[in-house]
């Protein structure tokens, strides 16, 4: 562990920028190609986990874990190599870090060349208490492990593996406290690539997974997967092909039982390339969805552009953070940043596109948040990487509880992307009863594709719609229900919801 005083840690222009709500700071800890990939806030103190280069012979790669105050002071950090000489590794998906219960810290990597995983704790004060290795030599890959969960006696591993068969498989490794393995079971279908994202336990016997299941090139479907600590499947709900609510990668557990998950939902394929758009949507404790909030661009999913974090906030809301690429003029799109503030309802509060604090005043500059918590004064902080030309720093960005830097700010279109028109549409009467009206006078002229969907994401009907300031839909011989209708035109999406009586 090294301790660090504030004089070591620098905070000077341009790479740090300090304001009346918070902070912007690309924190220089005299490291070769150090970041963060993930953050955590627990109890006011901020920690980041990350890659840098160590100050040895050959500037081996390890795991960068830093800690600091509220206001961005660093107090402590420690770069964990491997006793192999191997590269510790992480990246945006996946090698993660948690805090458990006796102050310290859980984390899990993998070495580059070694086929396996590890598990570190740490104490909090970041020095290292064991390194447990898990090799494999059945598997074709061994490496995508996700946040440790804390459990009575040990810790629960979940992710994914590739198996013999080329594709991932689901899986669980308990470990006691010293991450000695009581068992590893797999999930899902040896012949089908199934994955493992989120996981969060419920109760003190059960475990609620989510993630995804590819069918085919073009068709998948999402799951959500109850284990108890023995590893039998107590419950267990798979979604249509290519749901509404996007292939899951977050998943929220709700105090009335229900879920809030975030995914990417599959807008298009385009020359074998998937289309996504980030989501957000809330399940009741049967699995119903009870809404679906699109926003942000959409685009391939090779574009990496959505949140890689979601949290709940003191007033009820929930935010999120991630990346996402903007363009200005004649400027070449730059990776910026992204925060986005939602409610339990579906709506959208605010979205913020930040800068890492060297720009403009430097070149080729990016940045990205891989984290993101709230502190007891109600405000916020999230956490990545930010990049300027081949130059990587941990960045840190405190905000208001509006994401602001410096109030009073600015929000962008709270949609986090383009309106379909400056009059958005709106569905009457709702409830409906054998049909209803979509009023949309600020309309685009031409046609409209127009697909109305169950709360399972089921097509109820699709088809193509000339433009009018008022449509009318049927809804006669539905079953009772909520319903959403997809509105798409002129390159432009929008979804609303209707219940049907």
């Amino acid at each position: 562990m090294r301790i660090a005083s504030v004089l070591f840690f620098t905070f000077l222009t341009p790479f740090a920028a300090f304001c009346q709500a918070g902070f912007n700071i690309a924190a220089d800890l005299g490291l070769v190609n150090n970041n963060f990939k993930d953050l955590i806030v627990h109890n006011d103190t901020i920690v980041g986990l990350g890659l840098a280069r160590a100050d040895t012979i050959d500037w081996q790669q390890g795991l960068l874990v830093a800690m600091f105050d509220s206001s961005g002071n660093l107090l402590a950090y420690n770069v964990i190599v491997d006793s192999l000489g191997d590269y510790y590794s992480i990246d945006r998906s996946w090698g993660k870090i948690a805090k458990v219960s006796d102050g310290g810290y859980a984390l899990t990597s993998a070495p580059l060349v070694r086929d396996g995983a590890v598990l570190v704790k740490l104490n909090r004060e970041l020095e290292v208490e064991f390194v447990r290795e898990y090799p494999d030599t059945v598997n074709i890959s061994h490496f995508n492990y996700k946040a440790p969960i804390e459990i009575s006696d040990g810790y629960l591993l979940y992710g994914s593996i590739q198996r013999p068969s080329y594709k991932e498989d689901p899986f669980i490794r308990r470990v006691d406290k010293q991450g000695n393995t009581l068992w590893l079971k797999y999930f899902g279908d040896y012949n089908l690539t199934d994955v493992f994202n989120d996981a969060h336990l419920r109760d003190d016997s059960t475990i609620v997974l989510s993630g995804g299941k590819s069918l085919d090139a073009q068709t998948g479907i999402s799951i959500i997967t109850i284990v108890n600590l023995e590893g039998d499947v107590v419950d267990s709900w798979e979604s249509v092909p290519n749901p509404e609510i996007g292939f899951l990668r977050k998943t929220l557990l709700l105090d009335d039982g229900g879920y809030l998950t975030y995914g990417l939902y599959p807008a298009d394929y385009i020359f074998s390339t998937l289309i996504v758009q980030p989501t957000v949507a809330r399940l009741d404790s049967n699995f119903q969805v009870l809404w679906v909030l699109h926003f942000g661009p959409i685009k391939s999913i090779n574009a990496l552009i959505e949140l890689r974090d979601i949290e709940p906030t003191a007033d009820g809301n929930f935010i999120g953070a991630g990346e996402i690429t903007v363009k200005e003029g004649d400027a070449p799109s730059r990776r910026v940043g992204w925060l986005f503030k939602f409610t339990p309802q579906g709506d959208s509060l605010w979205s913020r596109y930040i800068d890492p604090p060297f720009f403009p005043l430097g070149q080729n500059t990016s940045g990205w948040f891989g984290g993101v918590g709230e502190l007891s004064s109600g405000s916020l902080v999230a956490g990545g990487s930010a990049n300027l030309g081949i130059y990587l720093y941990p960045w840190l960005v405190k905000t208001d509880a509006n994401g602001c830097i410096e109030a009073p700010c600015e929000p962008v279109n709270a949609a986090a992307g383009p309106a379909l028109s400056d009059t958005e549409p709106l569905l009457f009467p709702n409830p409906a009863s054998g049909r209803f009206y979509l009023s949309w006078p600020g309309r685009p002229p031409g046609e409209a594709r127009c697909t109305l969907l169950d709360a399972q994401g089921r097509v109820a009907w699709r088809g193509l719609r000339h433009t009018e300031a008022l449509m009318e839909f049927e809804a006669g011989g539905l079953p009772a229900g909520l319903y959403f209708l997809e509105v798409v035109a002129d390159g432009r999406r929008w979804t609303g919801k209707v219940s049907v009586q």
